[in-house]
């Protein structure tokens, strides 16, 4: 049976639609299993109902009519248990449930296993025969393992379904599930931007003559490289420095030393220069997206962004850029940054990536601009959204699909209660972030990007808890050299003039690979990452310590922090690594006050927990990186759709460790911060107030939702809340008792507005 189960796969994987693919399954169970009847049933949560969608044996007339509740029938009790059921005599079952429009009546044998994707029952797998009898344990098996290979095959192609299903069928949700590229709400038309020129298909031909084909190639290139001159220049007056180095990053890919050596060299080899180009793109982006990490396959998207530009010039056909119509939300297979140069911004009220994820560089531009975006729809042809009217939720990765008149208004409403909240808010922007019984809990932002700062300054923050200075080696062709890394941890410095600066060292690896430094591993998440890099390379680690120290001089309000730290000894050698930059810079700058930076941990490994008494011994200060503790004390990848539902800040195993990181530090007299999503939730941050952490540090567009609980709440009630909170062995029960006090005191609000 393993091969009629490959077989069976295969087939349904090519299937243009789900209903081809239902009816491929049914019909190769009957012939498998030799039995009369297959069907398959699909659930339907909005009406709590099972929908029989395909069938070989029954009345084909009742496909799509026939529909079911959850909790009737044999069917029903498959789906409710959610495990197989084989019966030899199936109407002599309390629950069987006759349908005479299916006309199943002389059936008695049967077989059914449940459709589960995601812990979720989407369907039920069924088998009849009209004569009693036990399907065999193979059979049984062969069932329960098809309905588990169909699970995610079905759900991918219902997804793609949802584009072209009418609208009149109402019980049809229409929504995709991406992941959150820039926040915001945008409701308008889809306007779809199909590739200019089609690398993939170029052929191969030889070359008439190899002198002109070099001409031509090099001519292309020069032209492509004026384009991205030119929408550098386009974009200088909405970006800042660090956004606007992009497009260096994609001059440098041009320049006579990056791709062209390559295509060259096949040129040389005989193949004329549209082929040249194409098979020296496929060696570079085969090598990109054969590592996991989604920042390289980013750089792949680049790539192929350049290559099409030059194939436009070698082609010569270069056409206008495209007029977008008004309210225009731009939907494309791959969004670069530079089709998003080449567009005008002000028009442009959402994007949608069919592919990329939130560390391409579209999604930086994204953020930097304003501009809500969602992407990560793989496998959704983009041809079905012309024309359609779209709402982008860039809060939650969520887009939906000609959406109706209510779901519309909702969202509408909802961007504007957003608004409206923001511009309450403002009023308390100069208030101090105290409790109402007197305690001050400064509150801070994380950052990286330049056109964050504005932003950072105009919320009232109390300074820089987090500078994320990995983000302008991300944007970068090679490792900035010191002068260059001074000049910009001098803007952040100038930025945030009376107000205190946490540079976190270089924190690469995991999900942040540099397109230059490259670390391929089977874990990177458990390898070679954060400190453990800096540490074996010593050079880097030096380099931007004196950077940040020059750039500081004349000011003593400097902090460093190190990431991934999960021993003393990366500690005391981190120690000793800062000291040596530290009398480097005094010898460099006799004349000038150097000090000695406040030097901390970024505490996100749950092994320096156990270890904090010794660890505090070392450090200045305490910041718990709680993104990244809570993953790995929970086992969990957030951005793993199968078990990302199992992340929660209210978990009792996250909630325990930072009681216990709070005692440690109180005891040990060491201040004690939280940089991460769990600061900036409303509800979360009341825990923490509750728990005693001296200040948090978030993303800037949550700082005032978090001053305005602050300020609600006496530090003596977060306390007692917290302490209820504590005795709770479920995430959800922490949630309801935080939402019924948020209601309580009129906040509810704040946790419904970009949620």
């Amino acid at each position: 049976m393993l091969e009629c189960l490959r077989q069976i796969t295969q087939e349904v994987n090519l299937a243009t639609d789900t209903q081809q693919a239902l009816t491929i399954v049914v019909n190769r169970v009957c012939d498998t299993l030799g039995c009369e009847v297959s069907s398959i049933y699909l659930a339907d949560y909005q009406n709590q109902q099972l929908v029989l969608m395909a069938t070989r044996g029954l009345n084909p007339k009742a496909a799509g009519v026939l529909q079911l509740n959850f909790n009737q029938g044999i069917v029903g009790l498959v789906a409710q248990r959610e495990e197989p059921l084989n019966l030899d005599d199936a109407p002599a079952h309390p629950n069987f449930h006759y349908f005479p429009e299916a006309g199943e009546e002389p059936f008695y044998a049967f077989l059914g296993a449940p459709i589960i994707h995601q812990r979720k029952v989407i369907g039920v797998l069924v088998a009849q025969q009209k004569a009693p009898r036990q399907f065999s344990e193979s059979e049984e098996n062969f069932l329960v393992t098809l309905a588990a290979q169909l699970a995610g095959l079905i759900a991918e192609s219902k997804k793609r379904d949802t584009l072209s299903a009418p609208q009149s069928e109402s019980h049809l949700v229409r929504k995709l599930d991406g992941f959150p590229a820039a926040s915001g709400i945008a409701v308008g038309s889809a306007m779809v931007f199909y590739p200019p020129a089609d690398l993939d298909g170029i052929p191969d031909k030889p070359a008439k003559s190899i002198a002109a084909e070099v001409k031509r190639i090099k001519k292309a290139f020069r032209l492509a490289q004026n384009e991205i001159a030119t929408m550098k220049d386009r974009m200088e007056n909405v970006l800042g420095p660090e956004e606007l180095s992009l497009f260096d990053a994609y001059a440098n890919i041009l320049d006579k030393n990056g791709l062209i050596k390559d295509v060259l060299v096949e040129i040389e080899q005989g193949q004329w220069a549209p082929g040249a180009l194409r098979r020296a793109v496929d060696q570079h982006t085969r090598v990109f997206e054969a590592i996991e990490d989604p920042y390289f396959r980013e750089r792949a998207t680049d790539l192929r962004d350049l290559a099409r530009r030059v194939l436009i010039y070698l082609e010569n056909d270069r056409t206008a850029r495209p007029k977008l119509h008004k309210n225009a939300i731009l939907v494309a297979d791959e969004i670069s940054a530079g089709m998003l140069a080449e567009l005008p911004i002000d028009k442009i009220l959402g994007i949608v990536s069919m592919r990329g994820s939130p560390t391409s560089h579209a999604a930086i531009l994204a953020k930097a601009l304003g501009i809500p975006a969602v992407c990560g729809f793989d496998n959704v042809p983009i041809n079905r959204f012309e024309g359609q009217k779209l709402i982008i939720d860039g809060y939650q990765g969520a887009l939906f699909i000609a959406p109706d008149e209510s779901l519309v208004s909702f969202y509408q409403e909802l961007a504007k209660e957003e608004a409206k909240l923001v511009k309450n808010l403002e009023q308390d922007m100069e208030l101090p972030s105290e409790t109402t019984d007197g305690h001050n809990i400064p509150l801070l932002v994380n950052t990286g990007l330049i056109a964050d700062f504005e932003k950072s300054l105009h919320v009232g923050s109390d300074g820089v808890g987090l500078y994320r200075t990995e983000i302008p080696f991300l944007l970068r062709e090679q490792f900035p050299g010191e002068q260059e890394q001074i000049r910009i941890y001098r803007s952040v410095l100038e930025a945030f003039k009376d107000k205190s600066v946490t540079f976190r060292t270089l924190d690469i690896g995991g999900d942040k690979q540099l397109p230059y430094f490259p670390i391929i591993e089977d874990n990177p998440f458990l390898g070679w990452r954060g400190i453990r890099v800096t540490l074996d390379h010593p050079e880097i680690f030096l380099v931007q310590v004196k950077a940040i120290l020059t750039a500081a001089i004349g000011r003593n309000d400097i902090r460093i922090s190190l990431p991934m730290i999960s021993s003393v000894d990366e500690v005391e050698q981190s120690r000793r690594l800062i000291e040596q930059a530290f009398h480097e810079v005094q010898l460099a700058h006799p004349d000038e006050t150097v000090s000695m930076p406040e030097i901390g941990i970024i505490l996100e490994v749950p092994s320096a927990i156990y270890q904090l008494p010794f660890i505090a011994e070392q450090v200045d200060f305490i910041c718990v990186g709680s993104n990244d503790l809570a993953q790995y004390l929970l086992a969990v990848d957030r951005n793993n759709t199968r078990v990302s539902s199992l992340y929660s800040n209210y978990h009792p195993a996250v909630l325990g460790a930072l009681y216990q990181i709070r005692a440690i530090c109180y005891e040990q007299e060491i201040p004690l911060n939280l940089c991460g999503e769990m600061a900036g939730d409303p509800m979360a941050a009341l825990l923490l107030v509750g728990l005693g952490f001296d200040s948090l540090s978030m993303n800037a567009r949550s700082l005032l939702k978090v001053k305005k609980v602050i300020r609600t709440f006496s530090k003596a009630d977060a306390e007692a809340i917290t302490k209820e909170a504590l005795t709770y062995p479920r995430p959800n029960q922490v949630y309801n008792l935080l939402f019924q006090e948020f209601e309580k005191r009129q906040l509810g609000s704040l946790i419904r507005a970009g949620r």
